[in-house]
C-alpha cells in the first residue's frame, strides 16, 4: 500500500491502493468477481458527497483516476460491499488503524529518551534545589552582598538622616536592591539595600552642587538637608 499516508489517527489511502489490495483481494476470497477502476470511481462519487479532487495519470495508454480518501470514506464505500466482503474489508481497515508494535530497537530508544528527560529533570531540580539553599544561608547570615550598604550605614557615612539618604538615592539613581534577612526573633523580612560606591559618588557630586545655609545645606533635588561631619569627609 504504497500510497497509506498519515498516522494511526488520520490515515489517508488512495482508492486505487483501496481496490487493488483490500477490496479486490476480499471479493476474490469470497468467490466474488474483481471490480474495474472504472466502475469502483463510479461507486466513489456516487457514495461520497466530500470528495478531494480527483487525481490521474495514464497507464499503458489509459487515463487512471484515483481519489485520496481518509478513513471514514473508506470504511463508507467497504460498507456497499457483500456481507462477506464487507467483514473482511472492514477487518483489514481496522487493523490499519491499531498502532503498530515496536521493534526492540525501538523500545531501546524510546527508554534512553525517557532516561535522558529524567536526568534532565533531575539536574534542574538538584540546581534549583541548590539555589534555594544558597538564599536559605544568605538570609540566616544576613548577607549584604559586596560592595551594597544597607540605609543605616549610608546615613553613617554621609552624616545625612536615612529619609534623605532615600531622596538621594531615587534623585540620582543609585543602583538599589532588597535581600531577606532574619529579624532577632528568627523571621524573615526584605532590606533594602544600594550600591556604596555609587552612593556615595552621587553623594559628593550633590555636595559640591548644594549651598551651605548656616549649620545646614540646600540642594534643589534635596531640599534642606544636615550633613554632619560633612567637612571632615
Amino acid at each position: 500500500m504504497n500510497n497509506l499516508i498519515g498516522t494511526q489517527k488520520d490515515i489517508v489511502m488512495s482508492s486505487l491502493d483501496f481496490l487493488n489490495n483490500i477490496i479486490n483481494p476480499a471479493r476474490i476470497e469470497c468467490g466474488e468477481p474483481e471490480v474495474k477502476n472504472t466502475h469502483f470511481i463510479k461507486r466513489i462519487e456516487d457514495e461520497l458527497d466530500d470528495l478531494p479532487a480527483v487525481k490521474s495519470f495514464y497507464r499503458y495508454g489509459n487515463e487512471v483516476k484515483t481519489y485520496d480518501l481518509n478513513m471514514d470514506q473508506l470504511m463508507l464505500v467497504g460498507m456497499r460491499e457483500s456481507k462477506a466482503v464487507r467483514r473482511s474489508v472492514l477487518a483489514t481497515l481496522k487493523s490499519l488503524s491499531q498502532p503498530k508494535p515496536k521493534s526492540q530497537a525501538e523500545i531501546i530508544a524510546a527508554m534512553a529518551l525517557a532516561n535522558l528527560e529524567s536526568e534532565r529533570r533531575i539536574s534542574y531540580v538538584e540546581q534549583k534545589v541548590e539555589q534555594v539553599n544558597e538564599v536559605v544561608d544568605q538570609i540566616k547570615q544576613g548577607t549584604i552582598p559586596a560592595g551594597w550598604i544597607g540605609y543605616s550605614l549610608a546615613r553613617t557615612k554621609s552624616g545625612m538622616t536615612v529619609d534623605k539618604c532615600k531622596i538621594l538615592t531615587k534623585q540620582f539613581n543609585v543602583r538599589k536592591n532588597t535581600i531577606t534577612i532574619l529579624t532577632p526573633e528568627g523571621m524573615p523580612r526584605p532590606m533594602a539595600i544600594i550600591h556604596e560606591d555609587d552612593f556615595i559618588s552621587a553623594f559628593k557630586a550633590m555636595m559640591n552642587e548644594a549651598e551651605k545655609r548656616g549649620t545646614r545645606w540646600h540642594h534643589p533635588k534635596m531640599g534642606l538637608f544636615q550633613a554632619i561631619g560633612w567637612e571632615d569627609k
